[in-house]
């Protein structure tokens, strides 16, 4: 499955395609709005992840975009674990249940 994730920090975006390509997934990150919304456009993409810094006016762009597509949404709401943890308890059990 194509995951695309999306989110303004390019650290954490990085960050986050190496936790997800880890545990065997196809991930690619972008931080521009344009770049999301292409990359839904081209298709295919399984899954499309939010980060939680995207703005809401994009995130509510990009989430009409992936259900034009038929694209499943995950907006990442962390509140207060680290990455790698938010990961390993949100998204990646949704991850193992598609496939």
């Amino acid at each position: 499955m194509d995951i695309l994730t999306i989110g303004r920090g390019p650290s954490v975006v990085a960050a986050g395609l190496e936790l997800i390509r880890a545990q065997g997934f196809t991930a690619h990150g972008v931080t521009a709005d344009a770049d999301a919304l292409a990359a839904l456009e081209a298709g295919p993409i399984g899954l499309l992840l939010i980060g939680g810094g995207v703005e809401s006016d994009s995130s509510a762009a990009l989430q009409e975009k992936a259900a034009q597509h038929g694209v499943p949404v995950i907006e990442a709401v962390r509140n207060g674990r680290d990455l790698e943890t938010y990961l390993q308890e949100e998204v990646f059990p949704i991850l193992r249940a598609r496939q």
